[in-house]
């Protein structure tokens, strides 16, 4: 067997050299003549930050408060749902009570309102504090709405029956006034007749003029009275209606409810009674 003819390491070389230079001067030529030929439309700039993903994040709560315990320690794992810290609770669970209590103290309030605006003889357990009825600050709310309601029906059954009773004296004293103008009518018609019949004697000269005046003076007497008893008697029945919406105002605070004969006079109406 003959031995092979050693490779000559320079002519080995130069072919490695040569493949490269055509290799790049291929690229060079390629990628030239794209891009003098190629169009580009547009370009998009945008900023931005690089953060590794195992960098230290900050965990914030988003109102704030004293950590009353930590749960996680450096180099634990924990996933998505996990309690990482707790807030102490007590800042928060004394707000949680102080609107409990103020919307126990509300839902109270609107139950004894209700009651005196519908009539009721007791304040009933409004259904927002059915289900905490053995609950102390219920039970404590509910009694003083109750006291309050019980003293506020005496007051006005009380202020009722005062009113009750001006009522009856005014209707007694229309009574007697109503009595007084019947007599003072009947002496105005005993005088009527008196006169028809001065009249005719003075005509004849049989009676001085001074009798003549004198029945004329009391019949204008007479009916001066008689106009004084009706104007009375109408004040009476004035206060009467006054009294009743004294008392219809006091119980009832929406003027739409009120009755017509309680509606307060307008400026207008007022000015034009006056003129009258």
């Amino acid at each position: 067997m003959s031995a092979k003819p050693p490779l000559n390491a320079g002519a080995s070389i130069n072919r490695l050299i040569l493949v490269g230079c055509v290799v790049v001067a291929f690229l060079a030529i390629g990628l030239g003549g794209w891009a003098s030929t190629a169009e580009i439309s547009g370009a998009l700039i945008a900023q931005g930050s690089l953060v590794v993903d195992s960098n230290v994040k900050k965990v914030q709560h988003p109102t704030g408060g004293v950590v009353g315990e930590v749960r996680a320690r450096d180099g634990d794992r924990v996933k998505a749902g996990d309690i990482l810290i707790r807030l102490d609770e007590t800042v928060t669970r004394a707000n949680l009570a102080i609107v409990t209590k103020g919307l126990t103290e509300f839902y109270a309030r609107r139950a004894r309102l209700g009651a005196e605006r519908d009539g009721a003889d007791a304040v009933a357990l409004p259904k927002e504090l059915a289900a905490r009825a053995e609950d102390p600050d219920v039970q404590e709310a509910m009694a003083s709405e109750r006291k309050l309601f019980d003293l506020r029906r005496k007051t006005r059954t009380g202020q009722k029956d005062q009113l009750a009773q001006r009522v009856k004296q005014l209707q007694e004293q229309i009574v007697g006034l109503t009595a007084q103008q019947d007599a003072k009518t009947k002496e105005m018609g005993f005088i009527d007749k008196e006169l028809e019949g001065v009249r005719d004697l003075w005509a004849k000269n049989l009676v001085p003029i001074t009798r003549l005046s004198a029945l004329e003076r009391e019949e204008a007497r007479l009916q001066g009275e008689r106009g004084q008893l009706i104007a009375a008697a109408a004040e009476a029945r004035g206060k009467i209606v006054e009294t009743n919406c004294k008392f219809s105002r006091s119980i009832i605070n929406s003027p739409a409810t009120l009755p017509k004969s309680c509606a307060r006079p307008t400026a207008r109406s007022a000015n034009t009674s006056s003129a009258r």
